[in-house]
């Protein structure tokens, strides 16, 4: 269990913290000391490329402003209007609500970011909570993040982020066969924006 607390984790913080940053500088910095080839790969794909480059890519996919073309909120895909900040944002507020847990990144963001998802899936691990931890993944990531992730590997201008999104994807699908979870079944409107 100590390598599936690490991994939603680490994997939470690439995509919420810029590669650049002290965070992002030290999941990476993990990663490459690890003995799994998967996780050294993505630190050695950072590595080469241009820091600009991977800031831009980070921005555009994770961060960014206007029209993204992932963004990685689930509101945004769960919401009839595409909308931060939707009806599923304060679905998921309650539940953290619930089990007591305040999402207060110190920014105006919506608290359905992909990445502290992923980090709360990791503290209900760890605080020993799979039920929660399972019931956060089924209801409230898995009916947003394979659409977000496919996205991700589609407009990625990095092999880095690209190869982020597919290892994130394989590893939640194999979680969720492993712990026998459904996915819950919500109507996705991005792709019907699209």
């Amino acid at each position: 269990m100590p390598y599936e607390i690490t991994l939603f984790r680490l994997l939470g913080g690439l995509f919420y913290y810029s590669p650049h940053s002290e965070d992002g500088q030290n999941i990476l910095n993990a990663f490459a000391t690890q003995d799994d080839e998967l996780l050294t790969n993505l630190a050695k794909l950072a590595k080469d490329v241009a820091s600009d480059t991977l800031e831009a890519d980070y921005f555009n996919l994770l961060q960014g402003s206007g029209d993204m073309p992932c963004p990685p909120w689930g509101s945004v895909y769960l919401d009839k209007e595409n909308a931060l900040f939707g009806s599923s944002t304060i679905e998921y507020r309650e539940f953290t609500r619930q089990l007591g847990m305040e999402c207060d990144t110190g920014l105006r963001e919506p608290e359905d970011h992909i990445g502290l998802m992923l980090m709360l899936v990791s503290l209900l691990l760890e605080q020993d909570k799979r039920a929660e931890a399972n019931q956060l993944i089924s209801q409230h990531l898995m009916p947003f993040a394979p659409i977000m992730l496919t996205g991700m590997q589609k407009h990625a201008d990095t092999e880095f982020y690209r190869q982020l999104a597919a290892f994130t994807f394989a590893w939640l699908h194999f979680y969720c066969e492993e712990q026998q979870l459904q996915s819950a079944e919500r109507r996705n409107y991005w792709q019907e924006a699209e």
